[in-house]
């Protein structure tokens, strides 16, 4: 029995289309986060097309936010060189951190242009924005990528189409017959099809490159994965890590619950309620385990490396701090009002 999980599951929702997991997730926490929201502002007062004219509002400034917190906080230098770059969102690099930044822009257009509170929009969209987060890391899951550290942990997970083996030929040689799933005459074969790659091994070559030219050759069948990887990790050529993305989605999860009961439970008492606690308690319940999580998240970025908080965590810090003083500015007023 295996003592790790082997995901390799494919990005693509069908093989050779650019429809991605990633997306589908994306779209569908935002369609169940507006459907929510939605009740919610109809149910205290808001009119459906101002609640159209926020969602749309939201829904560019949230990506504006997720594109420039990445390309500005993660790599400034290579993405103001060459500015265009910006603009090509399907090679990836979103940041939550500059999302939240374009969630709380938008929520401070739409108050000054609705005469509203900023609070109470703010309080009542953060309900719901967890949802979303929710999805958004489960679509980092299905694209193998912002994993964690190595881990021994029996949940601990191999992200197949992320790894990369790094051997002499010889090397690989001996941990693929190792896996039991090539015959030992064949090892001559398997060392000339590596021969020619002993540079390129050197630096790395994926692990579905390893296995494609397998199964290309008939050394191996389709559904010899399993065997394969556990030679590896017993080799310690290839480890397995902490699935950071599930970490935090269930804690966006669990945010969402607290948040929605504290709302309904308020609602059905017909009793107050506090738009600074509702915010404080989602900066403090994301942003909190986002920055112990990244203890154990693998580096985003070269420069993180030197670094002895990542840049996830400093700029968690201030979402933090003002969670933190909403809820004691929450507690301050509720004093006050029991006087």
């Amino acid at each position: 029995m295996l003592d790790y999980i082997i995901w390799n599951v494919s990005p693509e929702i069908i093989d050779g289309f650019r429809v991605r997991w990633y997306g589908l997730f994306f779209a569908l926490g935002f369609f169940v986060s507006y459907s929510i929201l939605n009740k919610i502002f109809l149910r205290e007062g808001l009119k459906q097309k101002e609640i159209d004219n926020f969602t749309f509002l939201v829904f560019v400034l949230l990506i504006a936010g997720l594109r420039l917190g990445h390309c500005l906080f993660y790599e400034p230098a290579e993405y103001l060189a060459d500015p265009i770059r910006i603009l090509y969102v399907w090679e990836g690099g979103l940041a939550s951190h500059g999302g939240a930044i374009g969630l709380l822009l938008a929520f401070f257009i739409f108050s000054y242009r609705s005469k509203r509170s900023f609070l109470w929009i703010a309080s009542r969209a953060a309900i719901v924005i967890p949802i979303t987060a929710t999805m958004v890391r489960l679509g980092n899951l299905m694209n193998s990528e912002i994993y964690g550290i190595a881990s021994s942990a029996p949940w601990s997970f191999v992200f197949v189409r992320d790894a990369v083996i790094t051997a002499t030929p010889e090397v690989l040689t001996n941990v693929i017959l190792n896996s039991g799933v090539v015959a030992a005459d064949l090892q001559t074969h398997i060392t000339e099809l590596f021969a020619g790659s002993a540079q390129t091994l050197q630096h790395g070559i994926p692990l579905v490159e390893i296995n494609d030219a397998l199964i290309r050759y008939n050394f191996i069948s389709s559904d010899s994965l399993p065997q394969l990887v556990d030679s590896f990790v017993s080799a310690n050529i290839l480890t397995s890590h902490h699935p950071t993305q599930i970490y935090e989605a269930s804690m966006y999860l669990l945010t969402f619950g607290v948040l929605m009961y504290y709302y309904v439970s308020r609602v059905s008492k017909k009793l107050p309620i506090s738009d600074n606690l509702i915010l404080g308690i989602t900066f403090i319940m994301i942003f909190v385990s986002r920055f112990c999580i990244e203890f154990i998240k693998n580096e985003q970025v070269e420069f993180e490396k030197t670094m002895s908080l990542n840049m996830g965590q400093w700029l968690s810090i201030p979402f933090i701090l003002f969670g933190l003083f909403l809820v004691y500015r929450h507690f301050v007023y509720f004093k006050q009002s029991y006087k």
